[in-house]
């Protein structure tokens, strides 16, 4: 192998760059002074090592071979590597690689390859820093455009939000408003700079919110409420305000941001949901009065049939007990009437005495008539069997007396009359007959209101029942209409009659229903008495109850709610003919108990009783077999019935 020294080459100990040779066989043959002060290696050590061992880099099979055909081809051609091939790993003082260039190329005289290796790392560094920056700049850039394509987006945005946005500064002059602005307050682009956001949409009577404004000027805080605001043409809407302070890059306050919602329609809402809420707290009321109202009935009827059996001998005041108890029913039924009058907007036929509603109808109707009218009520005694919804007469028979009294608001002895009779043959039911056929193939029940105001033109008699048709006595134009509906609903007529300054006459004629043979309550053959659990958390029920069905020759055993009802029952559940039970009770219900105890016995009979709507209860008993559902105060001896016929058919 032939060796060189550094005498033969003089210049390479003068270079900045690092400067080695190999021979053909890959031996270091040259090795200048700056590659020393690279690698910490001086030449002598360096001389005669194998190129491939002290940098294993160069071993790869396709640098290898690259370098070896720099001594096969002898055409001078030179081979060049990147800084990112890293051929010649050489660490900087900062712990960096160093970025080095390396060239190869043949020294024929001397049959060497030549490995000129060029320090790029500043070079390096400035490239890679100007890329990064180059990449920042782009970032920023792209970042730059995002930013104002959100800024267009959220401009348009809130161009096109429902809501008003306004931005004013200090003073109260409007600096910016969006489309909304405009089609709220009625204001156009040309005329927004001649209005000051306080005396342009405020009156003086708004002081107190320019004062909101200023405080969140003065103090950087937001405020929210409700405020009237006027529009150009005068009028003015309700609006749910929003202001927040916009501060500048040194914190100050220097505008204010207003969101402005138009909120009319929805303040219309919300009074119709208060009055809503209202109502149902009223039916909740109502239906938790009639509750112990009816409990206190359902006892006050128990001891009135249990005092009549007491004094058979006293006929007088047995008599008079008795009228205790059809007095207790018609309360009963007055509750009831008042259920129906809360349970609005539901129609729910069912069949009731007529006579005993238009009597409580008149105490009510009384209430709606001024002292200034005289109001009289007078009916023939007869049967008046009616099937029909309560809540739809009642509602009917209101709209007329209140027509008849606006009728006489003007009148002198002003007189309101209600009627009741049934169709009798004289010369007026003959004249009603002769122009309502039909009345002379059914029973009917004749209801008359009649008054003695203003009266109706003749020319607009045959409008009264046209709906949205209003005159003075007609009120709000849908009270006859209303009338006639029901009246269809109930398959009756309805007859006016009026003349101007002499007064008013409606005639209703509602079909009644067959009479019904009296029921006969005596015990079925075989069957005297039975084993009763009664299930009440009243004692006002259970106590008078207990002692109405033993004296008609009951058993009966005594449970104060659900659960102790299930826990007597489920002791000997073969024992028991049939359970009474209450709805509405604490710790368990009745229709739970009522489920618990079919479960170890599914055949018992079951009668539930409530002192609440029927209605809102009727649908889950329904569903359970071999049961009823009755409401309180109930007659004894129907009761007495209901559970003989029960157990007669399980």
């Amino acid at each position: 192998m032939m060796h060189h020294n550094a005498n033969d080459f003089p210049l390479l100990d003068h270079v900045s760059s690092g400067v080695l040779a190999i021979d053909l066989a890959g031996n270091i043959v040259l090795w200048n002074k700056t590659l020393e002060q690279w690698y910490g290696e001086n030449r002598e050590s360096m001389l005669g090592k194998s190129i491939y061992d002290c940098f294993p880099l160069l071993k790869q099979e396709e640098i290898r071979t690259r370098i070896n055909s720099i001594f096969q081809d002898q055409d001078g051609s030179t081979l060049t590597f990147g800084p990112d091939q890293l051929l010649f790993p050489c660490t900087l003082s900062d712990g960096k690689t160093r970025a080095q260039q390396v060239t190869v190329s043949l020294l024929t005289d001397h049959a060497l390859a030549l490995f000129s290796i060029e320090d790029q790392s500043n070079q390096y560094e400035l490239v890679k820093n100007y890329k990064q920056v180059a990449k920042d700049l782009q970032t920023e850039l792209e970042q730059k455009a995002a930013l104002e394509s959100r800024n267009a987006r959220l401009i348009s945005a809130i161009d096109q939000a429902g809501e008003a946005v306004v931005i004013i500064n200090h003073s109260g002059d409007i600096e910016y408003v969006n489309k909304a602005f405009y089609q709220q307050t009625g204001w156009n682009k040309d005329e927004i700079d001649s209005i000051s956001f306080y005396n342009g949409l405020f009156a003086d009577r708004y002081e107190s919110f320019k004062t909101h404004i200023d405080g969140v000027f003065t103090a950087g805080e937001t405020w929210q409420g409700r405020q009237e605001i006027t529009c150009k043409d005068g009028s003015s809407f309700t609006a749910s305000i929003s202001i927040a302070p916009i501060t500048d890059q040194h914190g100050n306050v220097t505008h204010s941001v207003i969101i402005q919602e138009d909120i009319s329609q929805q303040v219309i809402v919300d009074e119709k949901l208060r009055h809503s809420q209202k109502q149902e707290a009223l039916i909740t009321l109502v239906g938790g009065i009639a509750h112990d109202f009816n409990n206190l009935l359902a006892g006050l009827v128990g001891q009135a049939y249990l005092a009549a059996r007491e004094v058979k001998a006293m006929p007088k005041t047995a008599e008079r007990l008795k009228k205790i108890q059809m007095i207790s029913q018609e309360a009963s039924e007055i509750v009831k009437q008042l259920l129906t009058f809360a349970r609005q907007g539901e129609h729910e036929s069912k069949e009731f005495p007529l006579d005993a509603f238009i009597k409580e109808f008149s105490k009510l109707a009384q209430h709606t008539v001024p002292e200034s009218i005289k109001w009289s009520f007078d009916f023939n005694q007869a049967n008046y069997a009616f099937r029909g919804d309560a809540n739809q007469l009642q509602q009917s028979l209101l709209n007329i007396v209140q027509n008849a009294v606006e009728a006489c608001s003007d009148t002198a002895e002003a007189q309101i009359s209600l009627i009741l009779k049934p169709l009798q043959d004289d010369e007026d039911t003959f004249r009603f007959i002769k122009k309502y056929p039909v009345l002379r193939y059914g029973n009917f029940a004749h209801i008359l209101i009649k008054d003695n105001g203003c009266g109706i033109m003749a020319e607009n008699l045959s409008k009264v029942f046209d709906p949205f048709y209003s005159t003075k006595q007609l009120g709000s134009g849908l009270g006859l209409a209303i009338v006639m509906g029901c009246v269809r609903h109930h398959h009756g007529i309805i007859d006016v009659n009026s003349k101007q300054d002499e007064g008013t006459s409606v005639h209703l004629f509602l079909p009644m229903k067959a009479v019904k043979p009296e029921q006969d309550f005596s015990h079925p053959q075989g069957l005297t008495s039975a084993k009763i659990l009664l299930v009440d958390d009243d004692t006002r029920v259970l106590e008078p109850t207990k002692e109405l069905l033993e004296s008609m020759g009951h058993d009966v055993e005594l449970a104060c709610d659900g659960q102790d009802a299930c826990e007597k029952f489920e002791s000997n559940p073969d024992s028991w003919d049939i359970v009474i039970t209450d709805m509405v009770m604490p710790r368990m219900n009745g229709l739970d108990s009522a489920i618990r105890m079919r479960s170890s016995r599914p055949d018992i009979p079951i009668i539930f009783a409530t002192g609440y709507d029927q209605s809102l209860v009727i649908e889950n008993t329904r569903k359970m077999k071999n049961s009823v559902l009755i409401g309180k105060p109930f007659n004894p001896d129907e009761l007495d019935q209901i559970i003989l016929k029960m157990i007669k058919k399980s």
